[in-house]
């Protein structure tokens, strides 16, 4: 089976019952099902498994993979896909979104214009809002002549990719770079993987088509970025340490050493302060970022 699916869709989940049969309803409408359904849930104390259950005896195109695990976090459960997913991509949707029933056809199309391409690691597209509108307003400043640029994770503004993107990736390459997370956090910021891969010269193809349904729940990840922040401060601080290895600019390389230290004083991993990617600025940091952490500290109690 794993040498004949092309793509397999996983989606991490965790108590999201009430929303995600929008999902299944849109794959089991597309055009094209050389695809599995792997969903990992984190967890979930809601009805989440019956609704699997449930969908599992349904006469479906494609196969679904549901496999439940502890409440370790959304970068794991990207670990854990990598594991045991059997398709060659992983194109990872959201269990608050949804995709268009062309979006498995154009995927299938994009992959064989690059599928020998050593230096590209994925293919990419748009993520919009119900409505059709980009994400953040910005449109891809692509080429209709052409219709796809190829660039790293770390030239997106180049190219106004900075708006919400999604990307299906070559597995056997992306297992090569696991997604962070620090003992004892159940979260880091999927960019410091990403811009680990651009490092080594991975690029992705990416399209502005639109194939990637989402609206931002008040439950989701990104709209409790401060929570996250507060309960995941060394998964921040190596994001910001990450970021030194490649910031050219004085002022931004300031700025994330003392986010560095702050919050690894707050996370109490003092050790970690002195790994990091620029040290001498770091030892001119320190007074600031210690000041740093002392305000954090009075902001994530109020």
């Amino acid at each position: 089976m794993k040498n004949n699916i092309l793509i397999t869709i996983f989606t991490p989940t965790y108590n999201r019952g009430y929303i995600i049969e929008n999902l299944y309803k849109s794959l089991k409408t597309q055009i094209s099902n050389n695809f599995e359904w792997l969903v990992i849930d984190d967890g979930s104390t809601d009805n989440t498994e019956e609704l699997f259950k449930k969908w599992n005896r349904e006469d479906n195109k494609f196969n679904i993979r549901y496999v439940k695990t502890d409440n370790n976090g959304k970068p794991r459960a990207i670990n854990k896909a990598l594991e045991i997913a059997n398709g060659r991509y992983l194109f990872m949707v959201d269990s608050d979104d949804h995709i268009t029933n062309d979006a498995i056809l154009k995927i299938e199309k994009w992959i064989s214009e690059i599928d020998d391409k050593e230096d590209i690691i994925a293919v990419g597209a748009a993520r919009v809002y119900p409505d059709g509108k980009y994400i953040k307003g910005i449109e891809p400043n692509i080429d209709d002549r052409i219709g796809y640029i190829d660039a790293t994770n770390l030239e997106r503004k180049n190219y106004n990719l900075d708006a919400d993107m999604c990307e299906a990736y070559k597995i056997d390459i992306l297992k090569r770079f696991p997604f962070e997370v620090w003992d004892g956090e159940k979260f880091a910021p999927e960019e410091i993987t990403l811009n680990e891969i651009a490092l080594h010269g991975y690029k992705v193809r990416w399209h502005k088509d639109k194939i990637y349904i989402c609206d931002y729940l008040d439950d989701g990840l990104t709209k409790g970025s401060w929570n996250l922040l507060k309960s995941n401060p060394m998964g921040y601080a190596m994001l910001y340490n990450h970021k030194l290895k490649f910031t050219k600019s004085l002022s931004e390389r300031f700025n994330y050493c003392c986010q560095h230290i702050a919050l690894s004083i707050i996370g109490k991993q003092y050790n970690y302060i002195f790994k990091s990617n620029a040290k001498l600025l770091m030892l001119l940091s320190l007074p600031f970022g210690y000041m740093l952490s002392l305000r954090r500290k009075k902001q994530f109690n109020t």
